[in-house]
């Protein structure tokens, strides 16, 4: 079979199939791939070779995705919270190395892709955990094209499902107060009372220590979340967003429910004894550590079936918040500033919740707009 050159940039040749095989060297190494058309061949040959001037080395041509996603999540985890390292992890270890993880870099396409979401939307994977997948390898790749082991990022030109709208799970005033009148002398009463009552994350209120108290201006400070990675213990990390840092104005019912909980810690660091650990938090467990997240996850709606209330999340406490506060017309962005939200996030959470106030805003804009009736003098007749 006749061999053919490509204005000396590589070589390639036609198969008794038609099809074209491509080669070009590398490094002492030789590079190579099908195509169906001449000119198919003849531009893959111009796009390694502009590859190899940029510095693509013959190992890089070979890189697996899985063996790339590798050192990329390595030094991803020393930029993002341990908690979306895991999910990062978790998502690469379950499914993107066993079903794209063997397929080199350069060879991964927008259709090999595609099929891969439209398998897991086949699966009923959630629509949350597609989307996780495709930021993880969207960000990956991109990685991978700013390094020039790729021309494009595949990623870009795939469809996934859209996440549906969800309504809120949120609680009335009234059962709120049926589940704090539910759960009053309960070991964690304290704890749901600055959840319903703060709009506080989880993690915020199991990493909130006392030094976090202005008891002299009711506030609450928040500058640090809790969270307990797979492989045990826990660690404080800063709040999940740059507003998350916030103070809280509290009333004087959360005060008083936090003078509760100081006779709480000084009961339970009499029964520890020496076994307790003074991490100097105001929801410990029984010897002074953090709360077990998952625990308090867990106990939240037995306590609320018990309590005969319709079950909701404990992160619906947060929503229940912001809900009765703009309900009752506090500005969203006081809302925004308590919760530690832009005001952009929570007019699109919680917008619904707004009291309608339009009738009102007309009547003051006519009134402002509408022209005062001045009598004017026959200045003739002075």
């Amino acid at each position: 079979m006749k061999k053919y050159r490509a204005h000396g940039e590589g070589s390639f040749r036609q198969l008794p199939s038609g099809s074209w095989r491509v080669y070009v060297r590398i490094e002492g190494g030789r590079l190579s791939q099908t195509f169906k058309t001449q000119q198919a061949a003849r531009d893959w040959i111009r796009k390694i070779q502009g590859q190899i001037e940029q510095g693509l080395t013959y190992d890089d041509d070979r890189i697996t995705l899985g063996a790339f996603m590798e050192g990329w999540l390595g030094n991803k985890k020393l930029e993002i919270r341990m908690a979306t390292y895991e999910q990062y992890a978790w998502a690469c270890r379950l499914y993107l190395r066993p079903y794209l993880g063997k397929i080199r870099l350069r060879d991964l396409s927008s259709g090999q892709i595609q099929d891969f979401y439209d398998r897991l939307s086949a699966s009923r994977k959630g629509t949350r955990t597609i989307r996780v997948i495709h930021v993880i390898l969207h960000g990956c790749l991109e990685q991978a094209k700013r390094l020039g082991l790729i021309h494009k990022n595949p990623t870009e030109f795939c469809s996934i499902p859209r996440q549906a709208e969800k309504d809120l799970q949120i609680w009335s005033e009234d059962q709120v107060s049926q589940f704090l009148n539910f759960v009053r002398g309960h070991k964690n009463e304290n704890l749901y009372y600055l959840a319903l009552g703060t709009g506080m994350r989880r993690g915020e209120l199991l990493g909130l220590q006392w030094n976090d108290i202005d008891w002299a201006n009711n506030k609450i400070l928040v500058r640090r979340e809790c969270f307990h990675p797979i492989g045990g213990g826990f660690i404080f990390q800063h709040p999940k967003t740059k507003l998350g840092k916030r103070s809280i104005q509290v009333g004087q019912g959360v005060i008083d429910h936090l003078r509760a909980q100081l006779t709480t810690i000084d009961l339970l660091r009499k029964m520890a004894r020496e076994k307790w650990q003074d991490h100097d938090l105001v929801f410990p467990s029984m010897v002074g550590t953090p709360l077990q997240a998952n625990r308090i996850s867990h106990e939240f709606p037995i306590l609320i079936k018990l309590s005969g209330l319709p079950v909701i999340r404990f992160h619906d406490c947060r929503h229940t918040a912001a809900s009765i506060m703009l309900s009752h017309g506090i500005p969203p962005m006081i809302v925004a500033g308590m919760l530690g939200h832009s005001i952009s996030i929570l007019l699109t959470n919680y917008a619904h919740f707004i009291p309608n106030m339009q009738d009102e805003a007309a009547r003051v804009m006519d009134d402002i707009l509408s022209p005062i009736p001045i009598e004017l003098r026959d200045l003739d007749h002075k």
